[in-house]
């Protein structure tokens, strides 16, 4: 892979760079619906490889999650940490506008509009073996 080639697979992560505003659903294991309401910001580390996320969420549910592109293993990833004492490895594939995360017991596709200013999410979770939805939310720039 040339230099190139490396370069721009770190720069198709920029999209999620900014300050956001995201409302949405979120779900207890037992599935009652709670209102979603989080902020996040996103940003390059130095060098500009990889982006830092932190997101402050109602409950509370805060992360910080680490998102790059692994020139070794060939794929983009995401690492993340949460309040709870959680710590998240998804790897993370592009199609098109819409980034699928998939780790061992949670997922996600993160779609963004064509403008770039709204990223829609659906989270997964598989507490017993079977998919169940975990949170839907739409997270908007904010200007």
């Amino acid at each position: 892979m040339t230099d190139d080639e490396v370069f721009e697979h770190h720069r198709a992560l920029a999209p999620f760079l900014g300050e956001w505003h995201a409302e949405g659903t979120s779900y207890a294991p037992d599935g009652t619906a709670s209102p979603w309401k989080s902020i996040h910001s996103a940003r390059w580390h130095v060098g500009e490889f990889f982006v830092l996320q932190d997101e402050r969420a109602n409950g509370p549910f805060h992360t910080m999650s680490f998102l790059g592109w692994d020139p070794d293993r060939g794929g983009y990833f995401s690492w993340s940490v949460e309040n709870h004492g959680f710590a998240h490895q998804y790897s993370l594939a592009k199609d098109g506008l819409t980034w699928t995360f998939t780790g061992e017991n949670e997922r996600a596709t993160v779609t963004f509009s064509a403008h770039g200013h709204q990223q829609t999410h659906h989270w997964e979770h598989r507490p017993e073996g079977e998919w169940v939805t975990l949170c839907e939310r739409v997270a908007t720039r904010v200007e």
